[in-house]
């Protein structure tokens, strides 16, 4: 991979996850047991796999072992061992349909917003 389009993917990662509205996912592990991974950061790593158009958990597993850096945006520690297929796999047969449904309309109004006051920047 040439160091421009590596460039541009981190880029691209950091300014999608800057404006990802993640207020109704709880940032927090489970309460008992071992500490595990937060919400927010498997989510992310949920929206990377579809960026990048992976169709199995497996591909994005090794995609986060081989981009660390990736794997950081997301919000896991990258000193630590990285989530597991099942980890990934538990998450999103665990999550509620209704969390997607709602951050997908708060991103669409928001790039909505951002698409109309660039049509009229520019415009000017």
């Amino acid at each position: 991979m040439n160091r421009t389009k590596l460039y541009g993917q981190h880029i691209f990662t950091i300014s999608l996850f800057v404006n990802l509205n993640l207020s109704e996912f709880s940032a927090s592990t489970a309460k008992t047991g071992r500490n595990g991974f937060s919400k927010r950061a498997l989510l992310r790593a949920f929206i990377v796999m579809k960026c990048e158009c992976f169709f199995c958990i497996t591909d994005l597993v090794d995609y986060l072992n081989n981009n660390l850096i990736i794997a950081y945006y997301c919000g896991f520690n990258i000193m630590k061992q990285l989530p597991s297929y099942w980890t990934f796999d538990r998450f999103i047969n665990s999550l509620d349909n209704k969390l997607l449904k709602n951050l997908m309309q708060s991103q669409g109004l928001k790039l909505s917003k951002m698409v109309y006051h660039q049509y009229f920047f520019y415009r000017s």
